[in-house]
């Protein structure tokens, strides 16, 4: 079983210069300092997006996963592709416990639909975020 620590990150307001057509902004390890484009951000790097779908805290919170192909971007607070819920605005496919700067718990306990238990699975991972730290099944 892979397991990665969580750590948060913030944006700098500056961006990094254009790879592959895509301008990414820098963000900030929030412990130690470190400054990356938001393209090279390490597996379990957390952060509130500037924009995409908010929690009840109003945030938008990312977890950079492994995939077979590089990374993806989960948007925790996102819908599901298999959501058994799809017009229901007001349940959550991933149930988000804690906000920007604290431990992030990811689960099905709260108001959410019957799709999965609470895992991410994204081409070359499957996994949960449980207290902070992003295991494999």
């Amino acid at each position: 079983m892979t397991e990665y620590r969580c750590t948060w990150w913030e944006y700098t307001g500056r961006y990094a210069d254009i790879a592959d057509g895509i301008r990414s902004p820098i963000l900030r390890n929030s412990t130690t300092g470190e400054e990356l484009a938001s393209r090279d951000l390490p597996i379990a790097a957390i952060f509130a997006a500037k924009s995409g779908p908010c929690g009840p805290d109003g945030k938008s919170v990312v977890c950079v996963v492994p995939r077979s192909s590089g990374k993806w971007h989960w948007y925790i607070d996102s819908r599901c592709s298999n959501c058994t819920k799809p017009d229901d605005k007001e349940h959550r496919c991933w149930v988000r416990h804690g906000t920007v700067g604290e431990t992030i718990h990811v689960d099905k306990n709260g108001n959410t639909c019957a799709a999965g238990a609470g895992s991410i699975a994204v081409p070359g991972f499957h996994g949960f975020l449980h207290h902070g730290v992003l295991r494999d099944c």
